[in-house]
């Protein structure tokens, strides 16, 4: 009998994969969905109606079936995916970027900023930042100092994307005294920063870290209590005791002239 030769693990060329993801997400698109999306998020972009978690499960179960996806081929899928002015298009590519993040090398990190730049909105660079670029940081701590660079940058995006790529190393206890340091050294004089979504993104971050530890979280709040503004700080202590929280929004009310809010 003549054994057939082993099937490839190579995936198909990347345009062939990327018409299969948008034909599976037209699939999954909810009958009156889109519009509302469109509102709610501002946005300039196709809006097709699909849920975000219906498109987690869709590109997990894309990647089982592809387990020969290197590197080059995902770029260029992400690329494929990424040009259509289609939100979940591109979600679905920067939700590959996150699947398989272990691919990634420092040089991508000028396809990220890329990305970042042409985002147009939270819910892309929040797809980006914190499990993308967030596993880069934890894998090739170099990258901070990529990392830091965008978090200078005057482009809204870039800096929230800057900010959320330490998320994942503050949310994990064991490496948060690794990383606390550098993002402190990156976030300080972010404080000022009036745009919402700086200061959401920093509450953020600093949240993950006050899980696990709140003292030190809250000891390099206390110090900025001056320049922090009140919705990094409400974001940022969420995970505190109370008895702290109260005495930190109470110091910060004095030192800001407002009324502290709960």
């Amino acid at each position: 009998m003549t054994r057939k030769p082993p099937q490839s693990l190579a995936a198909p060329p990347a345009p062939v994969l990327a018409d299969r993801l948008r034909s599976e997400l037209e699939d999954s698109a909810v009958p009156g969905r889109a519009e509302g999306e469109k509102a709610y998020l501002k946005s300039e972009l196709e809006h097709l109606g699909v849920p975000l978690p219906a498109m987690r499960t869709l590109v997990r179960n894309f990647v089982r079936r592809h387990p020969g996806l290197d590197r080059e081929t995902l770029l260029e899928l992400t690329e494929e995916l990424w040009a259509p002015p289609v939100h979940e298009s591109r979600s679905c590519a920067a939700l590959l970027l996150e699947n398989r993040a272990d691919l990634l090398v420092r040089e991508d990190v000028v396809y990220l900023e890329q990305l970042l730049r042409e985002c147009g909105t939270w819910a892309h660079v929040d797809l980006i930042a914190p499990k993308g670029a967030g596993a880069l940081l934890l894998r090739l701590p170099e990258t901070g100092e990529d990392f830091l660079r965008w978090s200078r940058d005057d482009h809204q995006w870039v800096r929230r994307g800057g900010i959320l790529s330490y998320l994942l190393a503050l949310r994990d206890q064991g490496e948060f005294p690794h990383y606390f340091q550098d993002f402190g050294e990156l976030a300080d004089p972010l404080l000022t920063d009036t745009r919402f979504f700086v200061r959401k993104a920093l509450g953020w971050a600093l949240r993950e870290g006050a899980k696990h530890h709140p003292e030190e979280v809250a000891g390099w709040l206390r110090e900025r209590l001056p320049r922090v503004s009140g919705l990094t700080l409400r974001e940022a202590i969420r995970p505190i005791d109370d008895e702290t929280c109260r005495a930190l929004l109470a110091d910060h009310a004095v030192h800001t002239g407002r009324r502290p809010r709960s």
